[in-house]
């Protein structure tokens, strides 16, 4: 009898034991390391020799990066509205005409989703979406810039004083001050980077961290762009002189490779914060960015098209259950982070939310998240792609009268740089004819202003 006694005392013990384990597993913090027209191209462990990125070199090293990535519509608020709510731009409404001055309020909020779920939220850097990050869910927020772009060189009020210095900093600064805390729950904490998007000034010795003539020149760079879309007189592709000069294009290279540099070494600083206050082990990093950058891709020089230098962005996460150092093909949308976050972190996907958790991917499952990837900018330009093909349709604008009706196709597999444009050549026919009803029905779907035939 004692010995029976026993034994249920022990099995009592071990299944509280087993019990108090389940509790003390906690939910991985999440930091999101957000930068501003970073190339998906331009990471130096990704193919891009002439560009020194150490610091996001050893995230793609440690974790899984998605190179197959885009987001819908490549310009700023837009971009990142549809990070914060899952959604496309037809759908969360800050899109054209006013971008930063409409969205849809029926939409859950990515910030406010892990603050309802129990998280710490904190924000530094670029909020250029509708509203104050408090509106988002943030609970604290620090050093916030509510533009679309400006002068690196900033200036906070911060305790009654002023605290100037160069945005990544800045920004990083505030950062490494938030891990530094002391965190009772779990955080989502994120840092938005205005850089690498112009003016590119980098500072200090990355000012001149590259030279003009050793960077190499994009193979599919043109003097003009070969079709009016409506945006060859909008303000990134006035920044320099047409016919676009072979050493102008260079020099703007060099700066822009020398802004992505200051800010890898910034995202090392927030690395080593992160590993110092022992927060490392347990947090999901994710590096992304809200769009790509044409810079002297097909003679543009801003991110307003569709093709893969615009569209394409950067996607590297790391952490705990993430693979470590391995590529993926898989083709998401940006957008998709927000509900792949929820499935790892244990959270309900809300309803609202339309994009794809690709939480399987990253569990080893080779099965595509999206057949088709839509783009929308404007009254301007749809498009749709697969792996194999993409087709753009250029609208005439009513509003301000630019642009031209006409559809660009390319084939991808034996034309990556999307130099010419088959829209003409038989060969396509029968796919031409399938994509313009793949982007009729989903326009149709997502009740699009545009004329849809």
């Amino acid at each position: 009898m004692r010995l029976t006694h026993f034994i249920m005392l022990m099995v009592a013990i071990l299944s509280g034991c087993t019990t108090q384990q389940k509790k003390e597993v906690k939910q991985p913090n999440i930091l999101l390391l957000f930068s501003d027209d970073h190339q998906a191209s331009a990471i130096h462990s990704l193919g891009n020799p002439y560009i020194q990125t150490p610091n996001i070199d050893k995230l793609v090293n440690s974790g899984t990066t998605f190179t197959e990535t885009f987001t819908q519509t490549p310009t700023c608020s837009p971009s990142r509205t549809a990070l914060l709510t899952g959604c496309g731009s037809l759908t969360h409404k800050t899109f054209y005409p006013k971008y930063a001055g409409t969205v849809n309020k029926t939409l859950k909020r990515w910030p406010q989703t892990m603050k309802d779920a129990g998280y710490e939220t904190f924000w530094t850097g670029k909020f250029n979406t509708h509203g104050k990050p408090a509106a988002w869910g943030v609970e604290e927020a620090s050093r916030i810039f509510p533009h679309g772009m400006g002068d690196h060189h900033m200036t906070f009020k911060e305790d009654g004083k002023e605290v100037k210095g160069f945005s990544s900093k800045l920004f990083a600064d505030a950062m490494i001050r938030f891990l530094n805390k002391k965190h009772d729950k779990p955080f989502f904490a994120t840092v938005a980077f205005t850089a690498p998007h112009d003016p590119r000034t980098p500072p200090g010795k990355y000012a001149n961290m590259y030279h003009p003539n050793e960077i190499p020149l994009p193979a599919n760079l043109l003097s003009h762009y070969n079709y009016n879309d409506g945006y060859e007189k909008f303000r990134d592709e006035v920044l320099i002189d047409y016919p676009r000069n072979i050493d102008t294009v260079r020099s703007e290279i060099a700066n822009y490779y020398g802004m992505i540099s200051h800010m890898d070494e910034q995202i090392g600083r927030i690395m080593d914060a992160l590993k110092q206050n022992g927060l490392k082990e347990n947090t999901i990093v994710i590096y992304a960015s809200d769009n790509g950058l044409a810079i002297g891709h097909h003679g543009l020089m801003g991110k307003f098209s569709f093709y893969d230098h615009s569209l394409k962005v950067p996607l590297i996460m790391s952490g705990p259950s993430i693979p470590k150092n391995k590529l993926t093909n898989t083709r998401v949308y940006l957008h998709d982070v927000f509900p792949t976050i929820c499935e790892l972190t244990g959270i309900a996907i809300p309803e609202t939310v339309e994009s794809k958790s690709f939480k399987t991917v990253l569990e080893g499952s080779n099965q595509e998240v999206h057949k088709y990837l839509f783009s929308a900018l404007s009254d301007l330009k749809r498009g749709v792609s697969t792996k194999e093909y993409k087709l753009i349709r250029h609208y005439q604008s009513p509003n301000s009268n630019t642009g031209t009706n006409e559809y660009l196709f390319f084939d991808l597999k034996n034309d990556p740089l999307e130099i010419k444009n088959q829209i003409n050549n038989p060969q396509f026919a029968n796919q031409i004819k399938s994509l313009k009803e793949v982007l009729k029905k989903w326009q149709t779907e997502q009740n699009d202003f545009l004329p849809i035939n």
